[in-house]
């Protein structure tokens, strides 16, 4: 601390670096706002780099500092780096105030530990959630009336981990139970004073141990075990059964749990002070006890050999920032105007840049080491698609309970957050494999942000190029006078795609679906029948069911002794994989095995190229689908030196889409296997005719009048009708004179801009009149029956309702619903349901 004698106008002699000189009120501000030391550095990087171009008017840390914080670290967005900057000299006090306003808006009326040192997040209703920015301690606190209420639990190093999260669990509940109990104990002593704090510990006679099976919650005496009064009042220490918090929740019905553990705790506490708890509380919480659960656990099985515990490397504001202002350098370099750019234009402007930028991303990658390249995003491709799996799993878990959050937006952010992250790292995987170009650069954390940084602005530029040349969306580009891209499109395009999603999200967590109309192929019977086996055999000298066999050997690694520990990547010789799979399936043979690992392993020089075109492409050809036969997400194993590396997570993926391509009627990419193609192809008819089949079942369920595959022009050849050809469906209600007619149709899905335009023009056309799309079959048949209406009961000798206006509803159902059904490129009067949703439709949007 440097002290001065007087005050007048004199000067300090700064020290050399790396020791830095503040003023006290700045120091005090920076340390106390900093969320670790790793941000202190981050800041004094930010603070070299701005101190020479700073007016020396607004050079106080405390201000720069603020302006750290809110630009995340990048203060000038562009690629004009300017000689002088002024600062706003109330920065620092604005952003101080907008901070601790926020801190205080959240903070109890009484810290656990009566220190604010905590960082505070809203937790469930009522509840707010606290970190100690201490020490390894979590706390959970509501209130009512004048009390502040309580839960925390310390986590020591010798704490197991399956302890520490049913520890967790019970101290959440416990605050939440308390809140939603509030209005029914405002008169118990213990809650009318200020502060209550229970301490939550782990009774040391037990532990939870990983694969432990919960035993049945009535074998269980007690959850807290024992109760001790501290030397400040209301502060109490709980011991609790981890066990009985295990069992309490697994697969929890109702809140008959949480109210017990609230009993349990306010009787061991009473019994502490030596008092007694009023018996007319158990009355008083008994129609709680009922309410549908807000916690829930389940026990499962592992069926992919990966961590419990992930973190994937994600970038941050900081390195999307970095990434774009990297981006606006490179338009500048070109020189480009700033303007407003559209269309065709825009496209022109767009292209250039993107290619220049894939090129400092490939000049980036020959710089870094190539087998740390290899792991670093194979291990984080696995970290994104576990998480982005488990975070979801979660989600249709709170399906059974209570819940404040919005699942639908928590199936969208995870797809958003790790799904998009997963493929930026598979195609950094997939540049790395295909190249043999290494350098000698550490790949650091702060390395792999930068790249899936500059990826994901690189997929940004060559999508909106792709929407614009497939004439997907209207669309352009503008660059502002720092020369920073900002991408837009349609104006409602956005609500447009929130839209989509909500349903796309429903269809995850099976919102409104019947899993008994799911129409799919018959994997299993499939698999074994002969003919498969053989085609398969014929074509690629071994059986697919091996195949998928031998990646469910390889999702589960571990268990199969290809690793000591859980991991998210393994890595073994090609001659060890096979001789592995031979000691664990009887029925394969070492050659066969070999053609296997071989075949699922990603080809260095296939990555580039696509189906039947034997030159490279100057990129991985993301751009297409099912013409790229070498990708990772269906050849899992990738070269490593002299080991083939690999993450459970994604070979179990790989093997799901396999399995699930070959069950719904095609090949995961186009493959040239004469033999099982036409075995494939009969599966996809299977599936066409199993479609109208169970659509009709479907409506069979709801009205006796129903008629399936049904040709008027062919049946009733007398009545001269003009040949529309038959409704997939037609199906009438007497009662409300209202006819369904239903057009089936099997849809394979489309993974790019390229094919989404192809199954757009497949079903609407390339416009309203072109006779090429589905719907201007639909057309024909609507007007045909607009024209026939009645004649067509009258033929089908239905009872005709002469009371009631008829009305007539047009269905398209499908497998899938993708998004142009949600907007379809023109307006039509056709609804659009997936056939596992549509008995739900019936009830709730025909029929109610």
């Amino acid at each position: 601390m440097v002290t001065q004698g007087g005050t007048a106008f004199s000067t300090i002699s700064a020290p050399k670096k790396p020791v830095r000189l503040l003023p006290l009120a700045d120091f005090i501000t920076i340390f106390d706002s900093l969320d670790d030391l790793n941000e202190l550095e981050s800041y004094w990087k930010f603070s070299d780099s701005q101190w020479g171009s700073l007016s020396p008017f607004s050079t106080g840390h405390a201000d720069l500092y603020a302006s750290f914080k809110d630009t995340d670290g990048v203060l000038v967005d562009g690629a004009i780096s300017p000689t002088f900057i002024g600062l706003d000299p109330h920065w620092g006090t604005s952003w101080r105030f907008k901070t601790l306003a926020a801190f205080w808006s959240l903070a109890p009326n009484v810290f656990p530990d009566g220190s604010p040192g905590w960082r505070m997040d809203r937790g469930s209703d009522g509840v707010v959630d606290l970190k100690s920015r201490h020490g390894k301690t979590l706390a959970y606190s509501t209130s009512f009336g004048c009390c502040t209420v309580q839960t925390l639990l310390d986590m020591p190093p010798d704490l197991e981990v399956e302890d520490a999260r049913m520890l967790d669990l019970f101290a959440q509940l416990l605050a939440d139970c308390i809140y939603r109990c509030r209005e029914h104990m405002a008169d118990i002593p213990l809650f009318q004073q200020p502060h209550v704090l229970f301490i939550c510990t782990r009774d040391p006679s037990g532990s939870v141990r990983a694969d432990e099976t919960p035993q049945p919650l009535e074998a269980i005496k007690h959850v807290i075990t024992a109760a001790k009064k501290t030397e400040h009042k209301g502060q109490f220490i709980l011991q609790i059964d981890t066990r009985a918090v295990l069992s309490g929740l697994n697969t929890a019905k109702d809140r008959s749990f949480d109210v017990r553990c609230l009993l349990e705790t306010l009787v061991t506490c009473y019994e502490a002070s030596g008092s007694e708890l009023p018996s007319s509380i158990n009355d008083r919480l008994r129609d709680i006890a009922t309410e549908p659960a807000r916690y829930y656990l389940q026990v499962v099985d592992r069926v992919v050999d990966v961590p419990d515990f992930v973190d994937p490397i994600r970038p941050s504001p900081f390195d999307y920032k970095t990434a774009r202002k990297q981006l606006a350098s490179k338009i500048m370099g070109l020189g480009l105007e700033p303007g407003r750019y559209e269309l065709s234009e825009a496209k022109e402007k767009i292209d250039p840049a993107s290619t220049l930028l894939r090129q400092h991303i490939e000049n980036r990658l020959s710089s870094l080491d190539r087998n740390a390249l290899i792991r670093a995003f194979v291990e984080q491709h696995d970290a994104c698609l576990i998480t982005e799996r488990t975070r979801i799993q979660y989600v249709r878990q709170s399906l059974n309970h209570d819940v404040d959050f919005d699942r639908l937006e928590a199936v969208e952010d995870a797809r958003k957050e790790f799904g998009t992250a997963a493929r930026h790292y598979r195609y950094l995987l997939e540049k790395t494999a295909c190249s043999s170009i290494t350098g000698i650069g550490k790949v650091t954390e702060e390395v792999l942000r930068e790249l899936v940084g500059l990826v994901d602005w690189y997929k940004v530029l060559t999508e909106a190029s792709d929407v614009l040349h497939h004439g997907i969306d209207v669309g352009g580009v503008v660059i502002d006078e720092w020369y920073v891209p900002e991408i837009f499109y349609s104006t409602d395009s956005s609500e447009r795609g929130t839209e989509f999603a909500i349903e796309y999200a429903k269809s995850r967590l099976g919102v409104g679906l019947n899993d008994e109309d799911t129409v799919e192929g018959a994997a299993q019977d499939l698999m074994s029948s002969h003919e498969f086996k053989n085609a398969f055999i014929a074509d690629l000298g071994f059986e697919l069911q091996n195949m998928v066999s031998a990646l469910a050997l390889l999702s589960q690694a571990q268990r199969y002794g290809l690793g000591n520990d859980l991991a998210l990547s393994y890595a073994a010789t090609p001659d060890k994989i096979s001789q592995t799979l031979v000691n664990c399936f009887e029925e394969l043979d070492l050659e066969e095995a070999e053609r296997i690992v071989a075949f699922l392993t990603l080809s260095e020089t296939g990555i580039l190229r696509l189906a039947k075109r034997n030159i490279d492409e100057v990129d991985i050809p993301f751009w297409e689908h099912s013409k790229r036969i070498h990708r990772y997400a269906i050849r899992p194993l990738v070269v490593d030196g002299g080991s083939l590396r690999w993450g459970a997570e994604a070979a179990s993926r790989s093997m799901y889409n396999w399995m699930s391509a070959v069950r719904d009627g095609y090949l995961p990419a186009d493959f040239d296997w004469p033999t099982v193609q036409p075995v494939i192809r009969k599966v996809k008819a299977s599936i066409e005719k199993r479609l109208e089949l169970q659509t009709e079942q479907i409506f069979r369920r709801h009205t006796p009048f129903v008629e399936g595959g049904i040709d008027f022009f062919r049946k009733f050849r007398q009545e001269g009708f003009e040949d529309v050809g038959d409704f997939d469906v037609f199906a009438y209600w007497p009662e409300a004179n209202l006819l369904v007619t239903v057009e089936c149709k099997y849809n394979q899905p489309f993974y790019t801009m390229k094919d989404g335009r192809r199954l757009r023009d497949k079903i609407f056309g390339k416009s309203e009149d072109d006779r090429a799309g589905q719907f201007s079959r639909i057309l024909r048949r609507r007007l045909f029956l607009e024209q026939n209406r009645s004649r067509l009961i009258e033929l089908l000798q239905w009872p005709i309702q002469e009371n009631k206006p008829p009305r007539n509803i047009e269905l398209y159902v499908s497998r899938d619903v993708y998004y142009w059904m949600i907007h379809p490129p023109y307006i039509v009067p056709t609804q659009f349901v997936r056939v596992d949703a549509l008995d739900t439709w019936i009830k709730t949007e025909l029929i109610t």
